[in-house]
């Protein structure tokens, strides 16, 4: 067999097998490339390159931090007071969420630092209200990605810079046509799913809204750790520093002034997930070492034309997206071949094909492969204790939203969204 297709189907037997049989999937993963390596050659070295050294630390450390404040009630008590001033309007929450995303991502940090903020406050608002976090956190991640193709933000940089030296006709409106096209993408999956799982039906959650004594105020062990977050949005979202490390810093600072109980906080956070994830990432990298994932794109272009190029492109770059960085890999890898494919293929203008790329790039985000979708049910678990068994399921959840909003964005490439400001 041919070891590109075997590797395809060893990431479909380790989802597949793990939730079966109740297995974690990260370390079925690392089996099965050490199996696909073997049989394709590859050195070992390759699988341990693979492990995601970066985000692991970035979720560890967040996730430590984060493990802090929910073991001194801050997370819990500040959530309460979120949802409590929005009275019984809850049906506006997740909309809240997405706007606020957006515009805090839009304002230059990008996705990846407004995630790390949003997605940890979705959380705590599903578990408040009562909820799982599919609606909640999807609106977070979503209206992330809608803002970081922005001028300013890090996508729309990222781009800038990848079609600095191209030239053709329309190439000025690029940066306009990027930004409201992708923001109009996002905001239509964000609507599909917020009617998907009922938002306009939410209801507050009765412990949250209507309790009969006022709220407590928060101690001093609380408004320290409130303080250590604020610091950690601050340099993360203002001077670009990384989460993961600046959430060790603050959590070592406040177990110093006594505020947190580290040793609680070490039993919360969820392990398995932070396996999953590395497992996966070696086994993705192994995958793309012998071809996997260019098999599966050649096979896509073999159905491309002018007026199908938008719907392929974006499938190819949100599948690709489903397990690897959209603006460390994806956009970088797609972007500079657009010139030359809309000259080959005819009828297309390169813009429209670079707007397909961004937009299977940004809204695979969802996937729980990616930094985010894997945050949402790390922290999930670690406020609900939720067992494995439960983390598997919200792992194919999330999937199925991540492939949810690739197709959708593909078949709104169809029907020309992607042309309306080129």
């Amino acid at each position: 067999m041919n070891i590109a297709v075997l590797s395809l189907l060893f990431l479909v037997a380790a989802i597949a097998i793990g939730y079966i049989k109740d297995i974690n999937v990260g370390v079925l993963a690392i089996i099965f490339s050490f199996v696909l390596a073997l049989a394709g050659g590859v050195e070992m070295n390759a699988i341990l390159n693979g492990f995601p050294s970066k985000m692991f630390l970035t979720l560890l450390g967040t996730m430590y931090l984060f493990a802090l404040l929910q073991e001194n009630g801050t997370l819990g008590l500040l959530s309460k007071k979120l949802v409590s001033l929005v009275g019984k309007r809850a049906y506006l929450v997740p909309v809240i969420v997405y706007v606020i995303s957006y515009l805090i991502s839009a304002a230059g940090p990008g996705a990846i630092s407004a995630q790390a903020v949003m997605i940890i406050f979705s959380v705590s608002l599903s578990v408040q209200m009562g909820i799982k976090p599919y609606m909640m956190s999807s609106m977070a991640i979503l209206g992330t990605v809608g803002g970081t193709v922005s001028p300013i933000a890090l996508t729309g940089v990222i781009v800038h810079d990848l079609t600095e030296k191209m030239s053709y006709p329309g190439i000025e409106n690029l940066p306009t046509a990027l930004m409201l096209d992708i923001t109009i993408m996002n905001a239509i999956c964000a609507l599909v799913i917020y009617v998907l799982f009922k938002g306009y039906k939410l209801k507050p959650a009765t412990q949250a809204i209507d309790d009969i004594e006022p709220l407590s105020k928060f101690n001093r062990s609380q408004l320290l750790s409130l303080a250590g977050t604020l610091v950690l949005i601050v340099t993360v979202l203002f001077f670009q520093m990384n989460v993961g490390l600046v959430g060790f810093l603050v959590a070592v600072l406040l177990s110093f002034l006594g505020a947190v109980d580290e040793k609680q906080a070490f039993r919360l956070i969820p392990w398995s997930v932070l396996i999953l994830v590395g497992g996966m990432s070696i086994l993705m990298d192994v995958t793309f070492e012998v071809g996997g994932i260019d098999l599966l794109t050649d096979l896509l272009k073999k159905v491309m034309n002018g007026t199908t190029a938008a719907f392929v492109m974006t499938l190819a770059s949100g599948i690709t997206g489903w397990f690897s960085s959209g603006n460390g890999v994806v956009i970088p890898t797609f972007v500079p071949t657009a010139q030359n494919l809309a000259s080959a293929l005819g009828g297309i203008s390169p813009t429209e094909i670079i707007l397909a790329i961004v937009a299977g790039a940004t809204v695979g985000g969802l996937s729980p492969f990616d930094s985010g979708g894997s945050m949402i049910i790390g922290y999930y678990a670690q406020e609900t204790g939720i067992s494995e068994k439960e983390q598997q399921k919200m792992f194919l959840v999330f999937f199925g939203l991540a492939v949810l909003c690739v197709v959708l964005s593909a078949v709104l490439g169809l029907l020309g969204v992607f042309r309306l400001f080129i």
